[in-house]
């Protein structure tokens, strides 16, 4: 491991070097590889070839390298399974099991002519799957079959249909004893189709069949928790408490927990449920909700400062992404408490404090939390407000690593998406900036508190500003539009709506942010009360 450190810290950064295919393939497999083969694909300038050898290079494939990838020749010209995907059923029936995967649209299935169903079946026998799935779209009673298959199957299928076809064959009534059958097989494809159709409209006979269904196991616990939510939306309290209790047992990650917990005590109002919650030592919502409640002291531990720092600037390149990506995959490697423990000084710098924590929160075995506030000398802020909500988006976007790079290429600290760099800058006043400036924690302070301004301005709370960062301003306009959050009358809220937030990511990121924002606010004087912030949500 000292070698491997020696290493990284005589890194020079490359990231001023032109994206070259030669410099794509001196880089190692990761997201900032990913990220430079997005961008070396972008340029027009890159040839079919070039593209081709790139794309061969990809870590994780994702729609925009892949519609990137289109745009650089015809489908023949493209790797295969672009040309399969382009191919009309007809035609694709004439290839091999391979390319027929790659090309075959499920939802084409209950409408093909009767000759291209036999050649379709004769094709994919060989694959067991995919013909038990063309078996039942091609016959008369879809839903019957789907029901009468697997889990995983039914899953499967479900997730191929159109919106349209997901109305007219699963939107029907199901005997509950036929969807807890399902459930209980405990597949995670079948567990995340329930989990969507609980946290939306679109389907809501299905939703009516779950009632009552009495589902005693599921793949993750949480499925429990949204299944105890849907019947609290019914009103049937008794079985919400129900499978609240069996979230809770069902759980092993501290935030669900908790989560089932906490709702227990809202159905209950039983304080002995919130002492319970005061010796959680996980830092939410809900573990601060009930410290204050009952005027506690937490068990959660939680440290600002970091002892020891030897200087500013840290010995090796924290705006680099590779190097970066280097260290994590080497400082996951050393499983040995003393071991790591042993590197923690390595890091002990001030432009290096996200790196020290990190290897901390390893050495320790996560029973920190680190709310450290690194280069906020260098950043002129209006009130504390916009110091605490800046930093609790920045602890969750990026645990204040300056060089990260997310699955969707959001960069840096404060992980400002590539196309928002220009229109932030224009209208901060500043010139030339590049997506590598995205990697100097300084200027990604200052773009992360210039969005989350520009974010306050029309969401004025919180907790829907963080939503808004992480989902976009779009979905939240969307969200809030369709009159199913922050419902006047309905019983339970906020509480509820922040359970029913209908994309995952920003849901969870909403109620963590909101936890680091009453922390920060209190590590800088102010006592914030969670109970009362959350009824300062406007209400529909």
């Amino acid at each position: 491991m000292r070698k491997f450190l020696a290493f990284v810290l005589s890194c020079s950064s490359l990231l001023g070097t032109n994206i070259t295919l030669e410099f794509l393939e001196s880089k190692p497999k990761g997201l900032a590889r990913d990220f430079y083969i997005w961008r070396f694909l972008s340029n027009e300038n890159t040839s079919l070839q070039e593209a081709t050898k790139a794309y061969e290079l990809i870590n994780r494939k994702n729609p925009k390298l892949i519609a990137l990838m289109k745009k650089k020749g015809t489908p023949h010209q493209l790797p295969r399974e672009f040309f399969c995907k382009s191919l009309n059923i007809e035609t694709l029936l004439k290839e091999d099991i391979e390319c027929i995967s790659y090309g075959l649209q499920l939802s084409q299935i209950p409408s093909l002519p009767k000759r291209e169903l036999e050649t379709l079946k004769k094709a994919v026998q060989e694959n067991k799957s995919l013909y038990k799935q063309v078996q039942i779209l091609s016959s008369k009673a879809i839903l019957t079959n789907m029901l009468n298959s697997d889990a995983k199957t039914f899953a499967q299928i479900y997730s191929q249909l159109n919106q349209n076809q997901k109305k007219i064959i699963i939107n029907q009534n199901i005997k509950p004893q036929t969807l807890k059958k399902l459930a209980e097989q405990q597949d995670p494809e079948f567990d995340k189709m329930l989990q969507g159709i609980i946290l939306s409209d679109s389907l809501p006979k299905f939703k009516k069949s779950l009632l009552g269904a009495k589902i005693t196991k599921t793949y993750n616990g949480y499925t429990l928790f949204l299944l105890g939510i849907n019947e609290l939306l019914a009103n049937n309290k008794k079985y919400a408490l129900q499978y609240f209790k069996l979230s809770e047992l069902a759980n092993k990650n501290p935030l669900f927990i908790n989560k089932a917990l906490f709702w227990q005590y809202l159905l209950q109002g039983d304080n002995q449920i919130l002492q319970k919650l005061t010796t959680s030592n996980h830092i939410d919502i809900y573990t601060i909700y009930a410290n204050q409640k009952l005027s506690t002291k937490p068990s959660y531990v939680i440290l600002s400062e970091l002892e020891n720092i030897r200087g500013k600037k840290a010995p090796f390149d924290i705006q680099d992404p590779f190097a970066w990506e280097i260290l994590y995959a080497n400082l996951l490697k050393v499983k040995d408490t003393d071991a790591l423990d042993s590197l923690i000084s390595e890091f002990a710098f001030e432009y290096s404090q996200a790196h020290m924590a990190f290897v901390h929160n390893r050495a320790t075995k996560y029973k920190n939390n680190y709310f450290i506030t690194p280069f906020s000398q260098e950043i002129k802020w209006k009130n504390t407000h916009q110091k605490s909500l800046t930093y609790a988006i920045a602890r969750q976007e990026s645990n204040f690593l300056p060089a990260l790079i997310s699955t969707s290429y959001a960069l840096g600290m404060m992980q400002i998406m590539p196309f928002n760099v220009e229109p932030f800058a224009k209208n901060m006043g500043i010139k030339n900036i590049k997506l590598e400036d995205m990697f100097n924690p300084v200027i990604a302070l200052e773009f992360g508190r210039f969005y989350i301004d520009e974010l306050e301005g029309e969401f004025k709370h919180p907790l829907l500003v963080s939503y808004a960062y992480n989902g976009g301003p779009g979905f939240l306009r969307r969200a809030l539009e369709k009159k199913r959050l922050f419902l006047k009358n309905r019983a339970f809220e906020p509480w509820i709506s922040l359970e029913l937030i209908p994309y995952e990511e920003s849901r969870f990121y909403g109620q963590k942010v909101l936890a680091n924002y009453v922390i920060y606010q209190e590590l800088f004087g102010n006592n914030i009360r969670l109970e009362k912030l959350l009824k300062e949500i406007p209400l529909n």
